[in-house]
């Protein structure tokens, strides 16, 4: 029994999911326990990363940051079977200690976050953490494995809500969990104008936890338009339903790892923060940012800033012809599925034919 302790947000967990696969690719019959806060690590367990997880917003959680706590029974029974422990945490405090005394296995540790001015990806950093616990190494991009059933529940979301198969789906998230990493709300509103009609585009707004400040802008906006507000999904709901989209656009955040991660063609604009650090990793991932001389910056720099020149810079023509590319290689690669196909259907020798 493995167990992996993440604390972390939306994004920060996805940028683990290699770590995930690595130990399932190393240990394939372990079972795989994650401690943190399920309504995150939900996208993993039963879905190819984890069998189990336990919340660390239990009452007796707490234990763990205590110094010389006593352990009811109860509580040493959920630790003692592991026989790996890897934690994104700090290990300078009671918590790396009581995990060790209460199961008995090696605690590997690694920092949640790169070093400051390191510019490794989050990616790479997380995976220190597979060769701390002893497990061969193997880097591929964040993936979610979703199940049979989260589709389908996607699918009569879709149905319900008139979406179909007639036009493309783009989906646009113009949340972050930083309001300093968000450009204007009022640009992406443009830019889903533009696409809506532009493309004749079926248009999905994403709206992230913790958001809601951002939903109550876009009621009277939604009043007057056909577009779909996605707001309070489970996440492997709302990861099935962003397959359905021929490429998203969004803000550097978890939701934009996640439509990565689904396989989505992603344009993500980042202001502040270091995309050599954090920006998705996919198949199809563009980057959208102004070099600078003050960005990126740190989060003290951030937090000040009252101009936000490196958002501000960014413009609805430029997001609007980044997203069209984006768009026109997904056509194209359906496209080369289809012909495939034909080949394969008429068999080596014979001429295929294709309507497009």
């Amino acid at each position: 029994m493995i167990l992996v302790l993440h604390q972390g947000a939306i994004g920060d967990f996805i940028c683990c999911l290699p770590v995930l696969a690595c130990v399932r690719q190393a240990l394939a019959d372990a079972h795989i326990t994650l401690l943190g806060y399920p309504r995150v690590l939900e996208i993993a367990v039963g879905r190819t990363y984890a069998e189990s997880v336990l919340s660390i917003d239990r009452a007796d959680m707490a234990l763990l940051y205590q110094e010389g706590a006593a352990y009811p029974p109860a509580f040493r029974a959920l630790f003692e079977d592991f026989q790996h422990i890897g934690v994104f945490g700090r290990d300078d405090g009671p918590f790396v200690r009581n995990l060790e005394a209460l199961s008995k296995a090696p605690v590997a540790v690694v920092p949640p976050f790169p070093p400051p001015g390191s510019r490794i990806h989050m990616v790479d950093h997380a995976l220190s953490l597979v060769r701390a616990m002893g497990f061969p190494v193997h880097r591929d991009y964040p993936r979610l494995h979703l199940l049979t059933e989260d589709r389908h529940e996607a699918a009569v979301f879709l149905n319900r809500h008139g979406v179909t198969r007639d036009n493309p789906v783009i989906a646009v998230h113009p949340g972050s969990g930083s309001r300093k990493k968000m450009w204007p709300l009022d640009r992406f509103l443009a830019l889903a104008e533009g696409l809506a009609v532009g493309h004749q585009s079926q248009i999905l707004l994403v709206v992230g936890p913790g958001e809601e400040h951002i939903k109550e802008r876009l009621v009277p906006v939604i009043r007057r338009r056909p577009w779909i507000v996605l707001s309070g999904l489970s996440l492997p709901l709302l990861g099935a339903i962003l397959e359905h989209a021929c490429v998203f656009v969004g803000n550097d955040s978890g939701i934009s790892h996640m439509a990565a991660a689904v396989g989505v063609p992603v344009v993500t604009l980042f202001g502040p923060t270091d995309p050599a650090v954090w920006a998705p990793l996919g198949g199809d991932v563009t980057v959208i940012r102004r070099s600078l001389s003050c960005s990126p910056c740190d989060r003290r720099t951030m937090a000040h800033c009252e101009h936000q020149r490196c958002l501000m810079g960014i413009s609805v023509k430029e997001v609007r012809q980044a997203v069209k590319g984006a768009i026109e290689r997904t056509q194209g690669r359906h496209l080369d599925r289809q012909v495939d196909q034909a080949i394969l259907s008429q068999g080596s020798g014979a001429a295929a034919s294709l309507t497009p």
